[in-house]
């Protein structure tokens, strides 16, 4: 019975698998960090919605940052439960800040505390994203499984 669920369950997905990958989210990292610190100098902003479209106004765009709030939330939930170790860090580092965005719509004072968990949550991802880069590389046989 043991093994039919062992049989079920997918493996970890590895998306960082080489260095080119690391090097990439390491960069991309980077740059989201020091942006979210910048933030964090710079106050309350305009707008914490995801998506702002000046022309349209009611429920429409309500609608649509709903929408793209949703995504993001299947988004993590899948990237993170697929991946394990230090990906899986990385994963839950980048999308810790996403996924606290709409507290600060919710409730202003909270704005400053979710801007410091999310560069918090990038700082650890970036952190694992370089202990991804500087473990060594898993050679693997050409022969298959056996």
């Amino acid at each position: 019975m043991m093994e039919a669920n062992a049989l079920k369950q997918p493996s970890p997905v590895s998306l960082l698998t080489t260095r080119r990958r690391s090097a990439m989210a390491l960069a991309l990292t980077g740059f989201a960090f020091i942006q979210a610190i910048r933030q964090l100098r710079l106050g309350p902003t305009e707008s914490d919605w995801f998506l702002v479209v000046p022309l349209l106004h009611g429920w429409l765009p309500l609608a649509m940052n709903i929408l793209i709030y949703l995504y993001f939330c299947w988004l993590a939930f899948w990237l993170i439960r697929g991946t394990a170790g230090r990906e899986r860090l990385f994963m839950v580092g980048w999308f810790v800040g996403i996924l606290l965005r709409p507290l600060k719509i919710l409730g202003p004072q909270w704005a400053m505390a979710t801007k410091h968990i999310g560069a918090f949550g990038l700082a650890v991802a970036l952190l694992a994203v370089v202990a991804l880069l500087l473990e060594p590389p898993v050679v693997r046989e050409s022969g298959g499984p056996n």
